[in-house]
């Protein structure tokens, strides 16, 4: 198996953490900003997995949180499995 991290142009190798399934390697971005970071995996068949998640890098300041838990929630995130909706008449989708 092999692992791959992308960032900022560059293709970086991933080393396998000894006895476990945790990957890693050393990155650098060049300075304070919001990035993309991508990894992908191929497997011993040929088969190749990739993920990106988008990296903030430096002080993004104090956030803005409102009173009502709903107005503070993810918008969709499809592609990781959010769908920006609720299950339930509370956030855990149960009932009352």
């Amino acid at each position: 198996m092999r692992a791959t991290a992308h960032l900022c142009g560059h293709d970086i190798p991933m080393k396998r953490v000894e006895n476990s399934q945790v990957w890693e390697a050393n990155l650098s971005a060049p300075h304070e900003g919001v990035y993309s970071l991508g990894v992908s995996v191929e497997d011993a068949r040929g088969k190749i997995a990739t993920d990106e998640i988008r990296l903030v890098i430096g002080d993004r300041g104090e956030g803005e949180r409102v009173e009502r838990d709903q107005d503070n929630a993810l918008e969709a995130w499809p592609e990781h499995g959010l769908l920006g909706t609720q299950l339930g008449p509370n956030k855990n989708g149960k009932k009352w």
